[in-house]
């Protein structure tokens, strides 16, 4: 009986297009039912990221109103924030000006007032207590400012 060589067997390279048929239809399904989880995930980020930052502004307007001694204003329009000072009858903006929408995924806060006052003293005295609320998919987180400075 004649036998065969290794030679002999023809080797298979490669995949079939089944093959690789069914691994694709495996991928879609696995996205399609992780999807609206990625996407309450990417929403509850980026309204985590929309306080935070506003935290940092807020932070960052308060150390700059007491170091200089001079009162600091956070103005908000169109959902940007911006940080002034008035300094020898010049208006300074302190730092780059917050982009929500831009930064935070479309973002745009609503805030109880278009702008907040932080004295030299760290306190806010009118239009307290302040609050910026971020919302988006069922997710939403909301800031306070006191009438002390404090973040709530």
């Amino acid at each position: 009986m004649p036998t065969e060589q290794r030679g002999d067997i023809p080797r298979r390279q490669g995949f079939t297009l089944m093959e690789l048929l069914l691994v694709v239809v495996i991928i879609g399904i696995l996205l399609a039912m992780t999807a609206p989880g990625i996407a309450t995930a990417l929403a509850r980020r980026n309204v985590v990221g929309a306080t935070t930052g506003f935290e940092a502004l807020f932070r960052r307007a308060r150390a700059t109103a007491i170091q200089n001694r001079l009162p600091a204003t956070i103005t908000f329009a169109s959902g940007r924030a911006t940080v002034t000072m008035v300094r020898s009858g010049s208006t300074l903006v302190i730092g780059p000006p917050l982009d929500f929408p831009a930064e935070y995924g479309g973002i745009t806060p609503d805030v109880t007032a278009n702008t907040l006052r932080i004295e030299p003293t760290g306190l806010v005295l009118s239009g307290t207590p302040f609050t910026f609320s971020a919302a988006k998919r069922n997710t939403a987180d909301t800031v306070r400012i006191t009438g002390y400075g404090r973040i709530e």
